[in-house]
């Protein structure tokens, strides 16, 4: 017996795979730096030729694309940039608390000691950033980065790609709409210093609440610019300001 022309295959097919997955999250990043705006159309040839591959590799990307939530995949037209309304944001961050909740109730049980540091040091880096008067944008940015370097950590792949799937999207809205008065900003920095401090001292019930409070404080200043404040999110957010008081 001689060579097995499937298995001589399989290491291209992968490489095409590792190389769509790559596009795919290059097209993601240029959406949420706004470098295609929502409405825009995403054109095969012209990213085929701007990254050098094939549009074989480009359609696939676009449908990881469009897998995620920020395309829409629109028949003979291709690829167009999702435009999201106000009850479809909301959801994103009613779905994000309850992802993020999890992801920092499993990082209470699970985050390496050894990483503490690094932790307390992306903590230190959002308080600093909030003292020198940063824009919402960078702000948001490094929430973002915080939360995602908890979610790498919590133990959890499955916690840690469901949170970066929305929290992705939740990012992008914030970049485009930059929500939120400096108090709410305030805020978001000091549930996220409480969420610190309770993965650190294993308190999985605190740190679930405390990421719950920084997702919650964002939507409801989106409601508040974009439309009116519910009953139920108003209270949501009083009740869990009072447990992160009395953590605190």
């Amino acid at each position: 017996m001689t060579s097995e022309p499937k298995r001589a295959g399989r290491p291209a097919r992968k490489s095409a795979q590792t190389l769509d997955a790559r596009l795919s999250e290059t097209l993601i990043r240029e959406i949420i730096e706004n470098k295609y705006a929502p409405g825009d159309w995403l054109r095969e040839q012209e990213i085929s030729d701007r990254h050098g591959v094939s549009r074989a590799s480009v359609r696939e990307a676009l449908r990881n694309v469009a897998r995620a939530g920020f395309v829409e995949m629109q028949p003979w037209r291709g690829a167009q940039v999702t435009q999201v309304g106000l009850d479809e944001l909301i959801e994103i961050f009613v779905l994000l608390e309850d992802v993020y909740a999890q992801a920092a109730r499993l990082a209470a049980a699970h985050f390496p000691e050894a990483l503490f540091p690094r932790l307390e040091a992306q903590m230190a880096e959002l308080d600093a950033a909030l003292k020198a008067g940063a824009s919402k944008a960078e702000l948001c940015s490094k929430s973002f980065e915080l939360g995602r370097f908890i979610g790498r950590h919590c133990g959890s792949r499955m916690s840690y790609r469901m949170l970066i799937q929305v929290g992705s999207l939740a990012l992008w809205q914030q970049l485009l709409l930059t929500p939120g008065t400096p108090l709410a900003v305030e805020q978001s920095a000091h549930a996220h210093s409480i969420l610190v401090s309770a993965i650190k001292a294993r308190e999985g019930e605190v740190a679930a609440s405390a990421a719950r409070l920084t997702t919650l404080i964002t939507r409801t200043s989106l409601i508040a610019e974009n439309g009116p404040v519910s009953a139920p999110a108003t209270l949501g957010a009083k009740r869990l300001e009072r447990r992160l008081r009395t953590a605190g």
